[in-house]
């Protein structure tokens, strides 16, 4: 397999370093707060964490997509790592302050960076890379992405020991991490601005707009639909897990943390495996095999044997079957959306996710909460509902494709 262009193995390390940046964070934030707070208040935290953690992401996924079509995709990448070393340099202050204010407002600074990071990085795919190669970029970014979540997962509990629970020192970590991440996104080529006099939009409300001017386009809204429904099924996946390794496993709350490292580890493999499958094109067929592969898991994981080994191959299983799912959407829609508003579209997209994941968290109370249903019973009906919309969503697909 050729080498990828210098552009794009800069974009890659500077999405890897943020991710796991990010993904280290958020739990040395949780850790530091539950310290401060108590343990008995864990699910207030926790709720509160990723309240400020999804927030940014609705709110700024206008404003992102347009600094993406007006600014140099380089110049805007670079900013927003400016953005994260000085975020990162704050959180060394306000943890040695131990100031549980600003630890909140510390996750929403961060997630903003990344919310604004979102549509310039995917959007500079299309130009960093040929046709021919989009599928193979895309997949190795979201491959190293989940490899990123799953690094960053494994050191922000090993950070916390090391240091003893000082988590200004553990910050100083990501200070470095952002810093050279910094250092590559300035190896990024320089790429013209597609639409240097588009407006700056502040609101939500542009995200409307988009969605309503590409409404014409059936298949590129069937595959933002599909990709915000990935996105539903990936979080009520994270949330859930937790419950089912207590419920079925009998492990403790961190053991059963471990299950997502094997979920991330099944969609990268599936990333790869999805853009190894495409070549050079987009493959629908992909999309249609990962969403009944993500619907037989789901039930799986209500009838597997309460035994580690085959819990793992399952949720090996459902993360490969997301991989499959979600990237040839996502390459779809950079190369579906007309080139003077990529940005906004993936903007759009980007919402129409955060939706989802907000909905994963309705439902995750709903289930667990007045239905009273189990961890495992929770993924098996998500694996009905998610037949009900692949089933319907395949027959739309073979009306309206070329």
């Amino acid at each position: 397999m050729p080498k990828l262009p210098t552009g794009l193995q800069a974009l890659n390390i500077t999405q890897f370093l943020g991710a796991m940046n990010d993904n280290i964070l958020k739990l040395l934030i949780i850790f530091a707060l539950i310290q401060l707070q108590g343990a008995e208040k864990a699910g207030i935290v926790t709720a509160s964490v990723g309240a400020a953690f999804a927030l940014p992401f609705l709110l700024f996924s206008a404003p992102a997509g347009c600094l993406a079509d007006r600014y140099s995709k380089r110049t805007v990448s670079i900013g927003v790592k400016v953005m994260e070393v000085v975020v990162t340099a704050l959180a060394v202050v306000l943890f040695a302050f131990q100031l549980p204010a600003g630890l909140y407002l510390l996750m929403f600074l961060m997630s903003a960076q990344s919310a604004l990071f979102s549509p310039a990085k995917y959007g500079i795919i299309p130009e960093l890379a040929a046709r021919e190669e989009l599928s193979r970029a895309n997949g190795l970014i979201e491959a190293f992405t989940f490899f990123a979540i799953i690094i960053g997962t494994v050191l922000g509990p090993a950070l916390t020991q090391a240091v003893s629970d000082r988590f200004w020192l553990a910050a100083c970590f990501c200070l470095a991490l952002s810093i050279i991440g910094l250092v590559a996104a300035q190896r990024l080529p320089d790429v013209p601005a597609i639409a240097p006099d588009r407006v700056i939009r502040l609101f939500p409300a542009e995200i409307v707009r988009t969605l309503h001017r590409i409404r014409h386009d059936r298949r590129l809204m069937l595959a933002i639909i599909g990709l915000g429904w990935f996105w539903l099924l990936g979080a009520f996946a994270q949330l859930n897990l937790i419950s089912y390794g207590i419920q079925r496993l009998g492990y403790s709350g961190a053991e059963s943390g471990y299950l997502f490292l094997a979920s991330a580890f099944g969609i990268a493999v599936g990333s790869l495996l999805a853009a190894r499958l495409s070549g050079s094109a987009v493959s629908w067929g992909i999309v249609v095999l990962g969403g009944f592969g993500l619907t037989a898991a789901s039930i799986l994981l209500q009838l597997v044997p309460d035994s580690s080994y085959p819990v793992i191959a399952v949720i090996l299983l459902y993360g490969i079957s997301a991989g499959l799912f979600s990237l040839p959407l996502q390459t779809f829609i950079q190369l579906q959306a007309e080139a003077e508003i990529r940005g906004e579209v993936l903007a759009a997209s980007s919402f129409v996710n955060w939706i989802g994941i907000l909905i994963a968290s309705a439902l995750t109370f709903l289930f667990s909460g007045p239905l009273q249903l189990t961890a495992a019973e929770g993924f098996s009906l998500m694996g009905i509902l998610n037949l009900l919309v692949v089933i319907p969503g395949t027959r739309l697909l073979s009306r309206i494709k070329d």
